[in-house]
């Protein structure tokens, strides 16, 4: 069976939620726990956001059936990165409410309101993850809606694992923070011309 559709988001939400599942039924709620699926989901939303951010300069790049397949799912996979992101909010508040300190003395209001920001582009561009959406914007709108939130929110990661190598440890967040630099480029590559397919004749 092929995975495609509606059916990839559900599988990313579904084995999210299982995860963590197991997670607090393992170790309990307590904030360290809370706080290894902030981490863990964040990771995860990263991941989910840079597949949708750059498949279509990865297939212009390589076209290959992998790169092809991540093309046409791109819109499934990006409302994957937006359970998977909720889910992380989800924590968030959760760990606000019922531990606030010292969680909430370690964040700065500006992270609040670029977060913030942040999350309104990805409910706007999840609810706007339709062709009914575009044809009622106007693809310029829809097209200046999505660029503009992809954007954004790539830098609030970027911010985001700047952060975490401040704070340690170096060896897990320095490669996850040269992941995220290395997707701006990838990104950019798209106004490339296209490589032939694999197999094309030269």
């Amino acid at each position: 069976m092929k995975l495609e559709g509606w059916a990839i988001t559900a599988w990313i939400a579904g084995l999210i939620l299982l995860a963590l599942l197991i997670l607090f039924g393992l170790s309990g709620w307590s904030p360290t726990t809370i706080t290894s699926g902030i981490d863990a989901t964040g990771r995860c939303s990263l991941l989910l956001f840079s597949v949708a951010f750059t498949a279509s300069s990865l297939h212009r790049l390589w076209r290959v059936p992998l790169t092809t397949w991540t093309l046409l799912n791109r819109r499934w996979i990006g409302l994957g990165f937006a359970s998977s992101h909720f889910i992380h909010l989800a924590l968030i508040l959760s760990m606000s409410l019922a531990f606030p300190e010292p969680f909430l003395s370690r964040q700065s209001m500006g992270q609040w309101v670029f977060g913030g920001i942040g999350y309104g582009f990805v409910f706007l561009m999840a609810v706007t993850s339709s062709d009914r959406a575009q044809h009622w914007m106007g693809m310029k709108s829809w097209k200046r809606l999505h660029l503009t939130g992809s954007y954004w929110l790539w830098t609030v990661f970027l911010f985001t694992y700047i952060k975490h190598v401040k704070q340690g440890p170096d060896w897990l967040y320095l490669p996850l923070l040269v992941f995220t630099i290395a997707l701006l480029p990838i990104r950019l590559a798209k106004q490339l011309p296209p490589r032939p397919s694999l197999g094309t004749a030269a």
